[in-house]
């Protein structure tokens, strides 16, 4: 297979609400979609740079993707997935080997998660995305609650301790604690605050809560284990903290998996696999991206072992997308039967 030519196209797709974090907040959502052509079919890949990167990161990553294609074309497949390592940005580097590998799945006529693992399932269980701890987020909980899910994830961090472990505990009474609570506060605490938040929801079902402290630390993430029942995680801080020194401690017992931060599929499964090793519990998690970008996070997640609850239920917080997103029937994800991604851009969008 020979890479005739690679088109470069950005998006900006429009949130129904704002997408608030204790890092960012976000109304539109910007990317810009690789196509790879070659043998009469097309690769589709998405880059979209985190939004905690702001500015300068979109714009570095784009810059990384647009040399990086320029490298690529007429490269055969061997040539162009070698090449890949060369490429500065990592969700340049996962857009591009996304693109590659849904045109050589295209190809074979393989959905992509079955070449990444014999036996890889149709269907993950994934949980809500109830974005902020606002005061419609009951209302969400309960919406989530009767459309299947089991977990819910809430973005924590926003207010203050005290003020967010109360709605929290009144949210829990409102679905009379049927939901198991996943919460993300982007390293917005205080030791001390994170401990008395944590003394304050003692009674809520709670699944995890994703980096919980401003100034993280190895020691101070396993004292802070060590005082709770459920999985504390590591996500923006992997790089900080390094993955190695993270899997040695095992001071959590959770990694978060963001594709493109890690830099693409190949990346994303060795460290996968190194975290499974050390006994931790791994989840692939979408950041509000296109319908492109959560198709191929999900079909990544397949190919992981184990029964985990992803966080891949981020498209209905898009007004509008390019292609209709992966359905989702009780607390599952429900991946595309076709080869490759088992989906492509199906409308313009700028």
């Amino acid at each position: 297979m020979r890479i005739e030519s690679i088109h470069l196209r950005p998006y900006r797709l429009p949130l129904k609400q704002p997408w608030r974090a204790a890092s960012a907040t976000i109304g539109t959502r910007m990317g810009m979609f690789v196509r790879a052509d070659g043998e009469g079919a097309s690769g589709w890949g998405d880059c979209a740079p985190l939004p905690s990167s702001g500015g300068e990161g979109h714009a570095r990553a784009f810059a990384a993707l647009q040399r990086g294609a320029a490298r690529l074309r007429q490269l055969d497949a061997e040539e162009a997935f070698g090449a890949l390592p060369e490429v500065a940005s990592a969700e340049a580097r996962w857009a591009l080997e996304m693109a590659l590998l849904d045109l050589s799945m295209r190809l074979r006529g393989l959905p992509l998660r079955h070449a990444l693992r014999s036996g890889a399932p149709d269907a993950l269980k994934v949980n809500a995305a109830l974005g902020p701890l606002d005061a419609l987020c009951a209302e969400r909980a309960a919406a989530a609650l009767e459309q299947g899910f089991a977990v819910a994830k809430i973005k924590v961090g926003l207010d203050s301790p005290e003020v967010e472990a109360g709605r929290l505990v009144e949210l829990s009474r409102r679905v009379e604690g049927r939901l198991r609570l996943r919460l993300d506060a982007n390293r917005a605490w205080r030791d001390d605050e994170a401990t008395c938040f944590f003394d304050a929801i003692a009674d809520v079902p709670i699944d995890g809560v994703e980096e919980p402290l401003a100034e993280p630390s190895l020691e101070r993430l396993a004292v802070l284990q060590k005082r709770v029942p459920f999985a504390l995680a590591i996500d923006e801080s992997l790089f900080d903290l390094g993955p190695e020194r993270i899997f040695t401690a095992r001071a959590v017992r959770r990694l978060v998996l963001k594709p493109a931060r890690v830099g693409g599929f190949g990346a994303s499964m060795r460290l996968a696999e190194r975290a499974a090793r050390a006994g931790m519990e791994v989840v692939a998690t979408s950041v509000v991206e296109s319908a492109i970008g959560v198709a191929a996070t999900a079909q990544l997640a397949a190919a992981l072992d184990g029964d985990a609850v992803h966080g891949l239920a981020t498209g209905s917080w898009l007004r509008e997308d390019v292609a209709e997103p992966l359905k989702i029937a009780g607390g599952r994800i429900v991946l595309p039967a076709g080869a490759g991604l088992g989906l492509a851009p199906e409308r313009q969008s700028a």
